[in-house]
């Protein structure tokens, strides 16, 4: 279970460095358009900016119901991005808090 967890932790802590990149970028799009597209959902900034990795909205699908991820991919990036980073900073900082316990429980 600890191996899990601090799995979980540092993935989250990792993925949040690539949102962050992602997120940055996002900004910089909507800047260099004048904030005119403050508005641009995260399906539509992955569709023409960062089509590499838009097999992850399929990815989405297949494990999310269906409303939920076309809710999902509807956000405006500028507010996806800031929240999904603090979220896996949060899960992170508290997986790796609970596999440290469990370092400290077993011994």
């Amino acid at each position: 279970m600890r191996g899990f967890l601090l799995f979980i932790g540092y993935s989250s802590y990792i993925g949040s460095v690539g949102d962050g990149l992602l997120g940055m970028y996002a900004l910089w799009v909507l800047i260099s358009n004048n904030l005119a597209l403050l508005s641009l959902s995260l399906n539509d900034f992955l569709a023409q900016y960062v089509e590499f990795i838009y097999w992850v909205k399929q990815v989405a699908f297949y494990v999310m119901p269906q409303g939920f991820a076309n809710w999902l991919f509807g956000i405006p990036a500028a507010i996806y991005f800031p929240v999904r980073i603090l979220m896996s900073l949060v899960i992170g900082w508290w997986a790796v808090k609970k596999a440290k316990q469990l370092k400290v429980e077993r011994y």
